[in-house]
């Protein structure tokens, strides 16, 4: 069934993306003659540029969704060919069930790249589905209405502002707030131990100081370089709940060409440790996500303390002619990955590790920008 779906997206990307200008007999003649020329809608204003789309969005997380949205990209000084594009991708998501799911990223490059502003915007009010905390809760019960299934809305601010210290050293304040209310439990839920004592409401603020090493190439899509960052928070709930813990995260990438340029090695650590009085069940690190271990229901194993780590190839084809930009770089690419995570309420107890491996397609929209379809599979779950 996964590759129905598979194939669906991919088929349906394909003919979205298909160049409207060329002269042949038939569509399915489009694809398989111009695969390497077909476009994406743009609008482009000298370095700012508007990539939409309209397509269908399967995940774990969401099921089948219609989803709007697009990539803003621009420079600061368009001039300047050592500055980054900025990149603004944004979406909208609205399921026949009636969900919602709004999604705006960030990650803006100001002049000289002496400071950058990253930070994410989200709201949500859909079905989600939650198993308890820990991996035995996870690894025990199947995805289930009866057993998992809940009304979940959310809304989330992150903000994080870095100045450029120097010898690709950054250092900023960063800002985390967030709403959740869960509601239409079902029976195992309305007698989960940490829903019980804590509540179904939360509203934490965090604030707290964010550091990075960054010599990558470019940061959305690198082909070499490494990363070191991380984060150091204190989280509080001044509204609605005793909420009160820190928050410690630190992620490491790194990026190596394999024989020619487009085609790359890359791994990433990331690790999560909180501790405090009152850690909320709805903001306890979590495997899964489109970002990490794809495949794994974002919170399906969740806890206070997380790591992972994932090695990826990444392969963009190459093409037999030149391209109208002077190259012979194809808009198409490849990728496959394998990783593990593990959670656990102390550091000591990360022992169940969890697997994860998969492949994905990528079709780029804009110079080293990507569109993306992945399956991932990991232990009892897949998507």
């Amino acid at each position: 069934m996964r590759f129905k779906k598979l194939y669906c997206i991919v088929f349906f990307l394909s003919v979205f993306f298909s160049n409207s200008y060329a002269q042949l007999d038939s569509l399915p003649d489009k694809i398989l003659n111009n695969i390497d020329t077909l476009r994406f809608a743009k609008v482009s204003f000298g370095a700012f540029k508007i990539a939409p789309y309209i397509a269908p969005v399967y995940t774990p997380e969401t099921s089948w969704m219609l989803s709007g949205g697009g990539l803003i990209s621009f420079k600061v000084q368009k001039h300047d060919t050592k500055l980054n594009y900025s990149t603004v991708p944004f979406s909208f998501g609205y399921s026949i069930s009636g969900a919602i799911d709004v999604v705006v990223d960030h990650e803006i490059f100001w002049v000289n790249d002496r400071f950058r502003i990253t930070g994410n915007f989200q709201v949500k009010d859909r079905s989600d589905n939650y198993w308890g905390v820990g991996y035995e809760n996870g690894i025990s019960m199947d995805k289930n209405d009866s057993l998992t299934g809940y009304k979940r809305k959310y809304f989330r601010f992150k903000e994080k502002l870095m100045f450029n210290l120097g010898n690709s050293l950054f250092l900023g304040p960063i800002v985390d707030y967030s709403y959740s209310q869960a509601s239409d439990m079902n029976s195992v839920m309305e007698q989960d131990p940490y829903v019980v004592s804590q509540g179904t409401e939360f509203m934490p603020l965090g604030l707290g100081v964010a550091f990075e090493h960054d010599s990558r190439d470019f940061p959305s899509n690198a082909y070499k370089g490494w990363y070191l960052g991380g984060n150091i928070m204190y989280f509080k709930d001044w509204f609605r709940s005793d909420a009160q813990y820190f928050n410690v995260e630190i992620i490491y990438m790194q990026y190596k060409k394999i024989v020619r340029e487009r085609s790359t090695l890359a791994w990433r650590i990331k690790s999560i440790f909180t501790s405090g009085q009152f850690i909320p069940w709805t903001n306890m690190a979590m495997i899964g996500g489109k970002n990490d271990l794809r495949g794994y229901t974002l919170g399906r194993f969740r806890d206070k303390q997380l790591l992972d780590g994932i090695v990826e190839y990444r392969y963009m084809f190459m093409r037999k002619k030149l391209n109208k930009k002077g190259n012979y770089y194809s808009r198409w690419g490849v990728v496959g990955w394998v990783g593990t995570g593990s959670v656990a309420p102390k550091v000591s107890e990360l022992i169940h590790w969890l697997p994860n491996g998969g492949l994905g397609a990528r079709f780029e929209i804009h110079d080293r920008m990507n569109i993306r379809v992945d399956a991932g599979i990991g232990k009892k779950e897949h998507g």
